[in-house]
């Protein structure tokens, strides 16, 4: 699984999906209080930051929370 970095704090990649259906987990997520980080293959540049970019994409979460964003999404499937 991949890692990051991110502010001195470990992160694991969570998933990989287009753009739309990571912002609704990222919303999902940040809504039960974990922290996400959306990152594009163009991150840095303004094309990332208006998010009209619609390919895939990774989130990732605090490596400390990471079963608990696993959960969250698991909760969420039929």
């Amino acid at each position: 699984m991949e890692r990051r970095l991110i502010a001195g704090t470990p992160y694991r990649k969570l998933l990989t999906a287009p753009r739309p259906v990571a912002e609704g987990v990222k919303a999902r997520l940040e809504a039960r209080g974990i922290p996400v980080v959306l990152e594009t293959p163009f991150s840095g540049l303004p094309e990332a930051a208006l998010g009209t970019y619609m390919g895939d994409v990774n989130l990732f979460v605090p490596e400390a929370l990471l079963g608990e964003a696993e959960a969250a999404l698991e909760e969420e499937i039929p």
